[in-house]
């Protein structure tokens, strides 16, 4: 399969996971970090790179699911201070440049042993409902738990607005995805390197700064939506964590496929499954967070 269909592929995928997330507001934080790009990474990789991917990959969704969450949170305080289109660029690029002095230390590439990874995944998952609490607590349980009923219904009219409204988001992914193919086809990465490529934040973080700086949108609603988010995202980390771990031991784990075409529809298939896994956690976890978040009475 050639480079430019791998990327159809996967920006199709990852437009499917748009439309079916669409109709879900208060799972926006959790989707952040959705392992969409890190499980095609894993899946267009040859398998003796899959041990050291897993090792590096596994932190990208603690560190971008935490600059996530400090951008909404150091949005929601600043958006009066200046301009608030100003102040989303400014935090872009303050993100931007935090991930990359992140990104590149070597304790980052050489990734968590695998003998701690278990025990990573458990403290991400602790860390992310302690941070939950937190933010019901201190956030508006109005603002979190009315983004849970009030989906639309599903129309051809209302798929057309997804798209529309979500082609900067799908442009970035397959920019995302495209760069990950190129990069390791071409040049001689290392899969650590590999690894943090499939963590790429373009894609949740263009995505903030779009709700950030959208002029045409309410201040008061752009602080909304980030309320919603500014709960949940905090276990979104845990879910992407799962998946890296989960998915990288399946393939560790399997035995020759009888011919390369079934080997790769096998892979497929599970991968599948574990998106589904994921995008069902998500709606749960979105759940019982907006129910937790409605006032008592």
């Amino acid at each position: 399969m050639t480079t430019f269909y791998r990327t159809l592929l996967g920006t199709i995928i990852y437009t499917i996971i748009i439309i079916l997330a669409a109709p879900f507001p208060s799972a926006a934080g959790l989707f952040l970090t959705f392992p969409a790009l890190n499980g095609l990474g894993f899946f267009f990789s040859p398998p003796e790179s899959i041990e050291p991917m897993t090792r590096s990959m596994l932190w990208m969704p603690v560190i971008n699911g935490a600059l996530c969450a400090a951008y909404i949170a150091a949005f929601l305080a600043l958006r009066h201070v200046a301009a608030p289109t100003a102040v989303a660029w400014v935090l872009a690029i303050a993100v931007a440049g935090a991930w990359l002095a992140i990104a590149s230390r070597k304790s980052v590439r050489g990734g968590i042993a695998r003998k701690y990874q278990a025990a990573y995944g458990i403290v991400v998952v602790l860390a992310g409902c302690a941070l939950v609490a937190v933010g019901l607590h201190v956030l508006s349980g109005h603002a979190i738990g009315s983004g849970w009923s009030k989906y639309p219904v599903i129309s051809h009219d209302f798929l057309l607005q997804i798209l529309w409204s979500s082609k900067l988001k799908i442009a970035l992914f397959a920019a995302c995805l495209l760069l990950f193919l190129m990069a390791t086809a071409r040049l001689p990465i290392s899969p650590g390197v590999r690894g943090i490529l499939t963590g790429l934040p373009i894609v949740p973080f263009g995505g903030l700064l779009s709700v950030a700086a959208d002029g045409g949108v309410d201040l008061g609603e752009r602080a909304h939506i980030f309320e919603r988010m500014a709960t949940s995202v905090w276990l979104s980390p845990a879910i992407a964590v799962a998946f890296i771990y989960g998915y990288s031991t399946y393939l560790g784990s399997r035995q020759p496929p009888g011919t390369p075409d079934s080997g790769r529809v096998m892979k497929f298939a599970v991968l599948v499954a574990a998106w589904s896994l994921c995008g069902a956690a998500i709606l749960g976890i979105a759940y019982v967070v907006a129910s937790l978040a409605q006032p008592a009475g």
